[in-house]
């Protein structure tokens, strides 16, 4: 099939054709690979606030498709240099906005097809629950918050350092052969994404198996304590109370537990590993903090021998003490 034109925008100029008041147009041919039929304006929309206009008010973009191969034209008009001609341009403003165009179109559409591309070769998951998890982790990875952001900008000059290597040696780009065979450093910057993603879900799977290998030996256990007050101080700080409030003396091997846990959970896991070495019939957690990570797990181990309190009279007196102790400091 050929070419179809989809919009053309004329331009007084031709390459390396000299206009009034010493402006030329340099002229960028880019193919890009599509699977919709709104890539075109996709493109254009990625140039929005930027000045690709010749004096005129002509636009210097056209694009033609077959609806699945595009090719873009881009005209930059700026200062000539007598005696200019391709493949060594003047690199200037528009030449800049050009390349920062065409990242925008890399990071903004592409990136996400790009990357499950990666993703599908790179790794086999057990279940289609199990790739979506990294999937979706993976897109936040590229996301909106601070640190998705910049580490966005990082991806995006790394695109425009190729790009202009690439467009100061030849007016015609094929995108997806550009990054395919000339972003590694970019390439590079997705796969860290996956494997930090894979990572996430082979961590979570562990956290998982071993919070269930803890609610089976709990469910068996035979009780040794009645009740235990847990008075939390701040963070993952706990102190371990019987039921008149009394310091509870911790068994030598409490902490069994944690050390079969994995590092990140050590903390966590000598509280609970101390829980389970009393046995309690009940637990009850005093905290302003119900919501915490730490609160969670251990309501998942023991279940309903949980109780969350955070208005009695001794859970004001102990963080009123925890207070005074901190002010003191």
């Amino acid at each position: 099939m050929g070419l179809i034109r989809i919009s053309v925008f004329s331009s007084p100029y031709t390459c390396g054709e000299e206009a009034e008041g010493g402006k030329s147009m340099d002229f960028f041919t880019i193919r890009i690979n599509i699977d919709g039929t709104d890539s075109g304006a996709r493109f254009t929309e990625c140039f929005s606030g930027q000045d690709l206009y010749i004096d005129s008010g002509q636009s210097a973009i056209s694009y033609s498709t077959d609806g699945k191969i595009m090719d873009v034209l881009v005209g930059i008009s700026g200062e000539t240099s007598h005696g200019h001609k391709y493949p060594d341009p003047v690199w200037g403003d528009g030449h800049e906005r050009l390349t920062e165009g065409i990242a925008r179109y890399v990071v903004e559409v592409k990136e996400a097809g790009i990357l499950s591309a990666m993703l599908s070769r790179k790794y086999s998951f057990a279940s289609a629950e199990d790739y979506e998890a990294v999937w979706k982790l993976s897109l936040r990875l590229l996301g909106t918050d601070e640190a998705g952001l910049s580490a966005r900008r990082t991806r995006m000059s790394l695109i425009k350092k190729e790009l202009k290597k690439h467009l100061q040696q030849s007016a015609f780009v094929h995108l997806d052969g550009l990054i395919t065979f000339r972003l590694r450093e970019y390439i590079n910057k997705l796969d860290e994404i996956i494997d930090y993603a894979v990572d996430e879900l082979l961590l979570d799977k562990q956290y998982e198996e071993f919070i269930g290998l803890l609610q089976y030996f709990v469910h068996f256990q035979e009780p040794l304590t009645p009740l235990v007050h847990l008075m939390h101080k701040k963070d993952q700080e706990f102190v371990v109370l019987d039921e008149k409030f009394t310091s509870i003396h911790i068994p030598a091997g409490g902490g069994m537990v944690a050390r079969i846990a994995d590092q990140e959970l050590e903390m966590e896991n000598a509280v609970v590993s101390s829980l389970i070495s009393l046995a309690p019939v009940r637990i009850l957690i005093h905290t302003p903090w119900p919501e915490m990570q730490m609160i969670s797990t251990i309501c998942q181990i023991f279940g309903e021998r949980v109780e969350i309190c955070s208005q009695c009279p001794q859970c004001t007196m102990f963080h009123q003490s925890e207070r005074s102790k901190d002010q003191c400091t």
